[in-house]
C-alpha cells in the first residue's frame, strides 16, 4: 500500500481540466450526471482504485464534499426549494492512469407541472479553473422559454426547442445564478416533438 505521505502529495498534484454535466428533466424529477476530468501526474486515483480500503475512503470523502457543495446551493423549481442528492459516484480513466475522471449521479424530486415551469439555482460565483459544459435535455414536446445565467461570463445555446447547452470557460466568472423557464407537455412527458 502507498504511504500516507505519498498519497497526500499525489492528491495535491491532481488538477481538474474539464467538466461536463448532463441534466435530464423527467416526470416530477430532475436527474443529472457531472463528469470531472483530471490531470493526475502522480497517478493518485490509479493508486486509490487498486486498494479497496483507499477506494471506499476516497468515495466517502468526495461524496461528502459534493453533497456539502450541493447543500450550499439554493435550488428551486416553481418557487419550491428542492434538495439535490448524490446517489452514485464512480472513478474511471481515459486511456491513461494520468487521466482519471469522476462521475457524480445526482437527482431530486421536482414539483413539475403541465405548462410553464421555472428552475432556479443560486450559488457562490467563482472564477472557473477549467472549461465546462452542461446539457439540459427536456422531454419531447417541451419548449425552453427563457434562460438567464446571471452576471457571469457563460454562454448558452438552445438547440431545437428543448435542449439547452451552457458553456463555461477557464478563467471566466460564473454568474452564481441559473434561471431556466420552460413549458412541459402533459405530466412532463409526451412522445411527440
Amino acid at each position: 500500500m502507498a504511504s500516507p505521505k505519498f498519497l497526500e502529495e499525489a492528491s495535491k498534484s491532481v488538477k481538474p481540466i474539464y467538466a461536463q454535466g448532463f441534466f435530464f428533466v423527467g416526470c416530477n424529477y430532475i436527474a443529472y450526471y457531472i463528469v470531472y476530468d483530471y490531470d493526475d501526474p502522480l497517478n493518485y486515483y490509479y493508486t486509490v482504485v487498486q486498494n479497496e480500503k483507499l477506494f471506499n475512503e476516497e468515495i466517502s470523502k468526495i461524496w461528502a464534499n459534493m453533497q456539502e457543495f450541493l447543500d450550499q446551493e439554493i435550488v428551486k423549481v416553481n418557487n419550491v426549494r428542492v434538495n439535490p442528492r448524490v446517489v452514485m459516484i464512480d472513478i474511471g480513466f481515459r486511456d491513461s492512469k494520468r487521466r482519471p475522471f469522476i462521475v457524480f449521479a445526482i437527482r431530486f424530486n421536482a414539483p413539475l407541472k403541465k405548462g410553464r415551469n421555472i428552475y432556479e439555482n443560486r450559488y457562490e460565483p467563482e472564477i472557473a479553473e477549467y472549461d465546462y459544459v452542461a446539457y439540459w435535455i427536456f422531454p419531447p414536446g417541451s419548449k425552453i422559454i427563457k434562460v438567464d445565467m446571471g452576471e457571469g461570463e457563460e454562454s448558452w445555446d438552445i438547440v431545437g426547442k428543448n435542449i439547452l447547452a451552457i458553456y463555461g470557460f477557464k478563467g471566466k466568472k460564473s454568474g452564481g445564478y441559473e434561471y431556466i423557464e420552460f413549458d412541459l407537455p402533459i405530466d412532463g412527458i409526451d412522445n411527440t416533438d
